[in-house]
């Protein structure tokens, strides 16, 4: 999988698509985090619009990719969930974990407060 990225100031705005599960999680973790080593100055922004499932192997790549940001006091938001998302998100009580922007437009605002 080849992850469609872009910058916008010190933001990197990552665009998730199709199934996040057991089959591609360690693909797109291992590419998630090789923008980490390359951008050490960036926060991430993933942009969640096109995916349409997403398992718990999912979830872990967000929590790990928090943890990662955390430790070098970078921020992970996420952004235009749609509702199937979001539900799993609710289930397994993560809402209050993430910081979650109805729009990219809205998570990009957000970052210059940080």
């Amino acid at each position: 999988m080849d992850l469609k990225k872009k910058k916008v100031d010190n933001v990197v705005v990552i665009y998730l698509a199709g199934r996040l599960d057991v089959h591609l999680s360690a693909e797109i973790e291992k590419e998630i985090n090789s923008v980490i080593q390359n951008e050490p100055d960036c926060h991430l922004l993933l942009n969640l619009k096109d995916v349409e499932y997403m398992s718990s192997s999912g979830l872990r790549i967000f929590v790990s990719t928090m943890r990662i940001l955390k430790e070098s006091k970078r921020k992970l938001k996420l952004c235009n969930m749609n509702s199937a998302v979001k539900k799993i998100f609710e289930v397994v009580e993560l809402m209050d974990m993430f910081d979650l922007y109805e729009s990219e437009e809205d998570a990009l605002k957000s970052f210059k407060n940080v």
